[in-house]
């Protein structure tokens, strides 16, 4: 028999859930109820809205909410079918053979379609559809393609085809002469984000469609169910009085993850547990809901996604690495998607942007070190290629009035005259980063790394000043797992069939991934992923899917 997921009260307790007898105050009646004004969110009530359903959205905070800048889609008119097969077994690959193949198809089949809506909506495009891509697809000039004619537009694009042989470190796969092409632009640039599309797609979609209602500040804390079948929500709103939303089609619940729950992280993802968050106010709400309305949860091993994007560019390099005591602590060329895992074991630190769980330090942090001569390296010494330093200076605290296109509270790159005095700025101890640079520079000079085996392309000494050193501070951007759904976004009980007239969109259901860490293979799949289950909850809840 199949035993269905059960709460502890440490989950319901740091969740905005509510226990005990609640007599709601008034009842408003709706076709579709949408829990959360996120990435998936915001496209589920949207289209639900535009289907002709009195639609009412339910959002804990103030406004609408969302991080990122790269949503990706699958343009299947320059795929092949069999390429886009390969991808889907590519992915599979990269989440431990643990992903929902069904529900990788579905995204592969359906978000060309919900990302021209978003983008669309958002004003940065009069396109409605992708077509052969030359008026919203190209990465030279992105900016010019998508805008919204003042401060919102695609600051760059990743688009990419898989095909011929994909190779990343430590994992290869043969797309032959198939194709599977992604469409990923990035919103922006920062400090904004998708987060800012987001909301004028809320005010677009309201402006035309009444049938939208947005309640801000109204944390979902109870769902309703009549005979098996989720019938409404009952929220809280600002003014504490509860509101039952009844829902005659569904409830879409788009709540995103659990980070900030840490009795929900300790149990399902204890890797993450003593890393910051990037995240505030996800506690997992919509999952107490779900669970408490019959649906099963992922099996432990949820998937994390975690990284350091903002400190500094290089990021993926495989400079010197050291720990927060000056030590090199593994072979570079490991991979950014994996330096989580690998600093789980390393000394914790207290730095800037810690979360309230860590306020004498956290997991996560770790300095890379270079000198001034990498922009004479071969290119064959690099992953992604050198930025000059001109480029490299916005992010040095100080050395640039008012720098564009970063987070200002998140730059941390130094470059100083004597390793002595970057050893300072990068609070390392100077004896154990002296020698960690002096054993690095023995290994580089017989051309063989015998400590952690980089390959020898990688491995240049760090002689010529002015030296480099980004102090890196790896958190949890999110966790990307949750609620059993299908590829309709329905959830799922411990049997696996549907909960009915409930879905669960977005970072809240899966397995769309599986593994235990998020696959960096193709940019923007998290929020592309979030935007296509959005729509698809919508539409097959309305019956036109």
């Amino acid at each position: 028999m199949n035993q269905s997921t059960q709460l502890t009260p440490q989950e319901i307790a740091c969740s905005a859930c509510e226990t005990g007898v609640i007599t709601p105050d008034r009842v408003l009646d709706f076709d579709i109820v949408v829990v959360g004004a996120g990435a998936a969110g915001v496209p589920a009530a949207g289209w639900a809205a535009e289907l002709g359903a009195k639609t009412a959205l339910l959002q804990k905070e103030s406004g609408v909410v969302s991080q990122g800048n790269c949503g990706s889609a699958i343009i299947r008119s320059r795929s092949t079918e069999a390429g886009i097969a390969k991808w889907i077994h590519h992915t599979n690959s990269l989440c431990g053979w643990r992903a929902d193949t069904k529900q990788l198809r579905a995204y592969a089949v359906h978000s060309e379609e919900a990302m021209m809506w978003l983008l669309n909506r958002a004003g940065l495009t009069p396109e409605t559809e992708y077509g052969d891509g030359s008026r919203v697809d190209n990465n030279a000039e992105s900016a010019k393609l998508l805008n919204d004619g003042d401060k919102l537009c695609a600051f760059r694009s990743t688009s990419g085809d898989f095909t011929g042989l994909w190779q990343d470190r430590g994992s290869t796969y043969d797309y032959g002469d198939d194709h599977c092409y992604f469409w990923a632009p990035w919103i922006g640039p920062k400090p904004l984000n998708v987060g800012h599309a987001l909301r004028k797609v809320v005010e677009n979609v309201r402006a035309a469609h009444p049938e939208l209602e947005v309640f801000y500040r109204t944390p979902a804390v109870r769902l309703v169910t009549e005979n098996g079948r989720v019938t409404g929500v009952i929220g809280r709103q600002h003014d504490g009085t509860h509101t039952l939303f009844r829902a005659a089609k569904a409830v879409i619940l788009a709540t995103g993850d659990y980070t900030n729950n840490p009795a929900m992280v300790a149990r399902w993802c204890p890797d993450i547990a003593e890393f910051d968050k990037k995240q505030f106010g996800k506690t997992g709400d919509g999952h107490v809901l779900a669970i408490s309305a019959g649906a099963d949860m992922e099996p432990v091993g949820h998937t994390k996604m975690m990284h350091d994007f903002d400190s500094a560019l290089m990021f993926e390099e495989p400079f010197l690495y050291l720990n927060m005591h000056g030590e090199r602590f593994t072979n570079e060329y490991t991979g950014f998607v994996y330096m989580g895992n690998l600093l789980r074991d390393q000394p914790s630190y207290k730095g800037n942007m810690l979360d309230a769980d860590h306020p004498d330090g956290s997991k996560g942090w770790y300095c890379t070190v270079y000198d001034s001569s990498y922009m004479e390296w071969d290119k064959d010494s690099f992953v992604d290629g050198p930025v000059p330093p001109f480029v490299m200076e916005k992010f040095i605290p100080g050395a640039v009035e008012n720098p564009q296109g970063v987070f200002k509270n998140l730059i941390d790159l130094h470059r100083c005259d004597t390793l002595e005095e970057l050893a300072a700025e990068l609070d390392l101890p100077c004896d154990a980063m002296l020698a960690s640079v002096a054993r690095y520079n023995q290994l580089c000079q017989q051309g063989c790394d015998t400590d952690f085996g980089k390959p020898a392309k990688y491995l240049h000494p760090i002689l010529k000043p002015p030296f480099w050193g980004a102090r890196k501070h790896i958190r949890v951007s999110a966790e990307v797992s949750g609620i059993r759904t299908n590829e309709n976004a329905q959830a799922l009980d411990a049997a696996g069939k549907p909960v009915e007239g409930l879905y669960c969109a977005g970072n809240l259901g899966g397995p769309f991934f599986g593994g235990s860490d998020y696959p960096f293979h193709q940019t923007g799949l998290s929020l592309g992923r979030c935007y296509t289950f959005g729509m698809i909850a919508a539409k097959h809840a309305l019956g036109m899917l």
